[in-house]
């Protein structure tokens, strides 16, 4: 994370957190498109509404529009069809701080199956009353020599699970 003069979304990966009904429940109603029933079950939700105590109490998340994106057999659509038969959740999240200053645009799944899980984006539209144009310039710079790192770091994951998978 980057020191910056206004406040940014921060970005939790795997939480961990999973709908809390049965495996073929779960199914059925990705199939159907229910997505509210599944939302009313996830655990992360039901602790940022029911624990006064619960850590990230004072974050948000954009409206989730996407089917869960854990857990799948990887290089298939298909959920986990493993012995485990893990029910499938949104373990992938993006949460930033409650700001009136900060607007999510949108909240996206996409469809690699190179992992178990499906990768996610969120974009935000915020509103910065003063920008400190030195400051600016060196976290530009930080975070361009960070993005080319994490792309070859992407492409050469990408390339050794196309490998694996031919």
């Amino acid at each position: 994370m980057y020191a910056v003069a206004f406040p940014c979304p921060k970005i939790l990966a795997d939480t961990q957190y999973r709908i809390d009904q049965r495996r073929e429940n779960v199914i059925s109603n990705i199939v159907a498109g229910d997505l509210n029933y599944l939302l009313e079950h996830d655990q992360l939700r039901k602790e940022l509404r029911t624990n006064h105590g619960f850590r990230l109490r004072s974050f948000d998340e954009p409206q989730i529009t996407f089917a869960p994106t854990y857990k799948y057999n990887r290089g298939s659509t298909e959920y986990d069809s493993s012995e485990k038969k893990r029910i499938p959740a949104w373990c992938d999240r993006i949460l930033y701080t409650r700001n009136s200053n900060i607007v999510p645009l949108n909240y996206l799944r996409y469809e690699a199956t190179v992992s178990d899980h499906r990768p996610i984006s969120a974009a935000f539209r915020m509103n910065i009353k003063k920008v400190d144009k030195g400051l600016m310039g060196v976290v530009r710079g930080e975070v361009g020599v960070e993005w080319t790192k994490r792309e070859i770091e992407m492409l050469e994951g990408m390339a050794k699970a196309f490998k694996t998978l031919a």
